[in-house]
């Protein structure tokens, strides 16, 4: 499975009801009873008891359910490629694994600079989407059983910028948490013709 395909698994999950120790199948009156004796109240909560009969799913079970590859969070952590502080957050391509103690998610991309990620975020929310600034993650991680793209933490977007008071429309590069405007745009944006000398951008004033 590669970083984008687990992106894409993940979104076709939104709204997944969380219940802790649910790994994405059918829970039945007989799991939650197993459940909430076996975990607690804290973990397993008495309003969890409504999902009976809905396809439910926990933080590391959403992962599973996508790879195959059944590994609790701290499993998870244990068994990462590569473990980078969550400061670095931009570097990382989508599908890399973000982790806490207790809890891990899908990293997936930026949107207008700002980090996105994917989980079964607890009982009260479900699987949802949000900016990263929403949890406490403390590590991004890679993982052997997952091919990660090139080009991953990269996303082209519609702008604008702003030339002598006038705003000229652009296609804005955000990566590695910098903001890039692609030459000929800018270029032509200046009044320039743009051409290239080998892989050297030329810009002459007309």
């Amino acid at each position: 499975m590669t970083g984008q395909e687990l992106v894409a698994f993940a979104r076709s999950k939104l709204g997944t009801p969380y219940v802790y120790g649910m790994k994405g199948t059918m829970m039945t009156q007989a799991n939650y009873n197993y459940l909430q004796s076996r975990y607690g109240k804290k973990c397993v909560w008495d309003s969890d008891e409504k999902k009976v009969g809905k396809v439910c799913v926990d933080c590391s079970g959403l992962i599973s359910w996508a790879t195959g590859v059944i590994l609790g969070s701290s499993q998870i952590y244990d068994w990462a490629i590569r473990k980078e502080s969550i400061t670095t957050i931009k570097n990382a391509p989508k599908g890399a694994l973000v982790w806490m103690r207790g809890h891990v998610g899908i990293y997936t991309g930026l949107r207008s600079g700002i980090p996105y990620y994917i989980a079964a975020d607890g009982s009260a929310y479900g699987v949802r989407e949000v900016p990263l600034s929403k949890n406490k993650f403390t590590h991004w991680l890679l993982m052997d059983y997952i091919t990660y793209e090139r080009g991953d933490g990269e996303m082209v977007e519609k702008g604008k910028i702003i030339v002598d008071g006038e705003e000229v429309p652009v296609e804005l590069i955000f990566k590695d948490g910098t903001n890039y405007v692609k030459v000929r745009d800018l270029g032509e944006a200046l009044g320039c013709k743009v051409s290239s000398n080998g892989k050297i951008a030329v810009l002459e004033r007309q």
